[in-house]
């Protein structure tokens, strides 16, 4: 009775001494070559002997339109093949790898993938530069500050004519993260930064207004006591100008506050830049 008890003893001892397996989480957009990250991976892990990769091939669309729409029926189809070549690759570096299709949004898979998968880091594979998808737009700005495992981004080509994978060209790290960038904005209640075209937008929103504000006055009224024509019209476009500006720092904040990137994100600092720029150029 007390060797078994030992045995059991030790088997337990024994399991909890047994190193639990690296597990990667890879989000890819695109076809590559498997030896390309092996060797990604052999460059900081002792061994690739015993890793866990769990593949999202996420269902991008090839236009702003059709991300924006959620047009997913041809992307879904293309990232299921996509799929099932990445993990092909994979299994023949000797990788163990399973997967599925995901969100549309490259970030947005990482997060939901990291629901169910424990990963110790993430690796994404997206496109170079010059040959981005529109879900891509500002992407590694997104992943670098967005989660605390450590990220690797692999940036590849499209595919040759003949459709083999193209080498990776570029690679990106960003460090793991205590805090990721939304939790300390919230712990120290900082606003989100702004981009240029935001600043741009609120200033010119807010001295445009005033000033079309100033020209309605000084346009006056007329003999007869009234309003003249000329300020009612430059009245009305001040408040149009009010109304879009609002509208402006209202999206920017609902915006900033889900981390929304997309095609309405300048909308409105477009809009109120132009209108404002537009009434003052009228009203003159």
């Amino acid at each position: 009775m007390t060797e078994s008890a030992g045995e059991t003893s030790a088997s337990a001892s024994s399991l909890e001494t047994q190193e639990a397996p690296h597990q990667v989480l890879l989000v890819a957009d695109e076809v590559f070559r498997g030896s390309d990250l092996a060797e990604e991976l052999r460059s900081h892990l002792q061994s690739i002997d015993g890793i866990e990769i769990f593949v999202i091939s996420t269902a991008t669309s090839h236009s702003a339109i059709d991300q924006e729409l959620g047009d997913v029926d041809r992307p879904k189809k293309e990232a299921g093949e996509r799929l099932e070549l990445i993990l092909s690759e994979l299994r023949d570096q000797g990788l163990d790898a399973s997967g599925v299709v995901g969100d549309a949004d490259p970030n947005v898979a990482v997060g939901d993938g990291l629901v169910d998968f424990d990963a110790d880091e993430i690796v994404v594979v997206c496109h170079v530069d010059s040959e981005r998808e529109y879900a891509e737009k500002g992407l590694w700005n997104r992943l670098s500050t967005d989660f605390h495992q450590p990220v690797t981004e692999l940036k590849v080509p499209h595919p040759d004519g003949d459709g083999s994978a193209g080498g990776v060209q570029e690679v990106e790290h960003a460090p793991a993260h205590e805090k990721t960038e939304d939790e300390v904005i919230r712990e120290t209640r900082n606003f989100p930064p702004l981009r240029p075209l935001d600043v741009a937008g609120i200033l010119i929103g807010f001295i445009g207004t005033v000033a079309l504000g100033m020209i309605s006055v000084a346009a006056g009224i007329d003999d007869s006591g009234e309003l003249s024509g000329a300020a009612a019209v430059i009245l009305l476009i001040a408040i149009g100008a009010f109304l879009i500006n609002v509208a402006n720092i209202l999206g920017l904040l609902f915006f900033e506050s889900v981390r929304y990137t997309g095609l309405w994100e300048k909308f409105f600092a477009r809009t109120a830049i132009i209108y404002t720029l537009v009434g003052l150029a009228a009203s003159l």
